[in-house]
């Protein structure tokens, strides 16, 4: 019994940084998950199923931009951080060059937004609401979460986020009371991102006394490069997100993106145990390279996901009721549909990002999500010709693009040797 004890404390001392990342992760995965679903009920109710819609499919046309303002530093800042984490002089170079060229990247963004609105027919008589919906690429600047997973302290984030996700919640339930007060919702947002990303820069420039410096050219133009593999692929791969939405709205109303926006809140709920996972993995796999402990964790992530999803689909019906009434309903058959995308992309996580990345193979992964970027507008090409174009088609082809990201990993692993 004794001898037992000993082992399973030395195991948990051996892990004891990525177990304490792993807790807060899931702490802060609740926060996300809590947010939406008590937002949810009452925005929809409120503002009313189109004017939700709107607000839903303003954030998704910015959600390309976010992609451009991102640049996949949110996996080559983290594996820097993580590599150099006692260098101090190291991280300032990482940090300041990272800050920079997104603050470049995000004056871009701006200036896309601008030119987009004029083509944009939704969005006559709302560019207000597509520019405070920026919001989230400023958060995504000014918020480093990359440095804190690299150095494996999630206990910053998750006090921030906290803060960030309370202060929005009170001023939503304060503030939107008809359906006018729309606008409010992406301005309450960008009231909490400021307050996440002004207490995370304090406490990376004052408190772990990281110094702000301007690397010359040379350096930039290898963070930039270094970064646009995980940047095409991110196009790839965030491309059905956002496009889904702007494809509903744009050709089938903003009752239907409502509809969808329910879907993907919830399955977005259901893959919060594996995102939790796959975080606190990245920066111990990057460093150690242990191809049976992130087997092992393929076994548990995958095992963990079909009861998930199990669970999920018994009662997916009350859970709709309960979060938007009986008025979200229709939304039953698109729920379930995404639902099955949480096992499958369990297991292409663990065999793209947690593998091939960390074991030099980005090029094969950027590959992979280039191929099912033409996998997915292929197939929106066939439902668009076929006059099937729907709610459920659209929904349908994510799930598909997903099952394809997932077998090619795995093929690319085996013929690496890494499966």
């Amino acid at each position: 019994m004794t001898q037992n004890t000993s082992k399973i404390s030395s195991k948990l001392s051996k892990h004891k940084t990525l177990i304490q990342s792993f807790s807060y992760l899931s702490l802060l995965q609740l926060i996300n998950m809590a947010l939406p679903l008590i937002t949810f009920p009452y925005l929809i109710r409120v503002l009313g199923k189109d004017t939700y819609g709107l607000v839903v499919f303003a954030q998704a046309v910015c959600g390309y931009l976010v992609i451009l303002v991102g640049f996949g530093f949110s996996i080559t800042g983290t594996q820097e951080v993580s590599v150099h984490r006692e260098n101090k002089d190291k991280l300032s170079e990482i940090i300041s060059s990272i800050f920079i060229i997104k603050g470049v990247l995000l004056l871009i963004a701006f200036l896309i937004l601008a030119v987009l609105l004029y083509f944009i027919p939704q969005a006559k008589g709302y560019k207000c609401l597509f520019f405070l919906s920026m919001w989230y690429c400023l958060y995504d600047v000014i918020f480093p979460g990359w440095y804190f997973q690299g150095i494996e302290r999630m206990k910053y984030i998750t006090v921030i986020i906290l803060i960030m996700r309370t202060t929005f919640l009170v001023l939503i339930f304060i503030f939107i009371k008809v359906p006018s007060d729309f606008l409010l919702v992406p301005i309450m947002y960008g009231i909490g991102a400021l307050t996440a990303g002004i207490s995370a820069l304090f406490i990376i420039f004052s408190v772990h006394k990281i110094k702000f410096v301007w690397p010359n050219s040379k350096v930039l133009n290898y963070y930039f490069k270094s970064s646009v593999p995980i940047f095409i692929s991110n196009i790839s791969n965030s491309l059905y997100a956002s496009t889904n939405k702007v494809l509903i709205g744009t050709f089938l109303g903003m009752e239907d993106v409502a509809y969808y926006d329910l879907a993907e809140k919830l399955t977005n709920v259901l893959k919060i145990p594996q995102g939790i996972l796959s975080q606190s993995l990245f920066p111990k796999i990057s460093k150690d390279k242990d191809l049976v402990f992130v087997k092992k964790m393929f076994k548990y992530s995958l095992i963990l996901n079909i009861g998930i999803l199990v669970f999920f689909v018994l009662f997916s019906t009350k859970i709709i009721v309960i979060l938007g009434g009986p008025q979200m309903l229709p939304a039953l058959t698109v729920v379930i549909i995404s639902s099955l995308t949480v096992p499958v992309m369990s297991m292409s996580n663990i065999w793209g990002i947690q593998m091939l990345i960390p074991f030099g193979y980005i090029k094969r992964y950027t590959r992979i999500i280039l191929l099912s970027g033409l996998i997915y507008l292929l197939q929106l090409f066939v439902l668009w010709f076929t006059f099937k174009f729907s709610i459920i088609g659209i929904t349908i082809v994510t799930l598909n693009t997903e099952i394809f990201v997932s077998l090619i990993s795995c093929y690319y692993c085996k013929k690496n040797k890494l499966w």
